[in-house]
């Protein structure tokens, strides 16, 4: 496989990778905060508590998978691993 077809498969793979790191983090937070309501009995207070922690996660889900591959693409020797 030459280098052009490897470095869109990488990208593919990492665009692919925060997509779900995204849905993952929001789903686990909805249904998290859902499970909470229903055991509590509150309307939606925990359901709203945990969509944003859910977001919050998302967001930095995807500035640690960016921060990754700008260190990992950075030359030379003060390259972070």
């Amino acid at each position: 496989m030459d280098d052009d077809k490897r470095k869109l498969l990488k990208i593919l793979a990492h665009v692919s990778s925060m997509g779900i790191s995204v849905v993952l983090a929001i789903a686990m937070g909805v249904i998290f905060g859902r499970f909470l309501d229903d055991r509590f009995g509150t309307k939606h207070i925990f359901f709203f508590i945990f969509l944003a922690i859910g977001i919050i996660a998302a967001f930095r889900n995807i500035y640690v998978i960016i921060g990754k591959e700008i260190r990992n693409s950075e030359p030379g020797e003060n390259r972070r691993k």
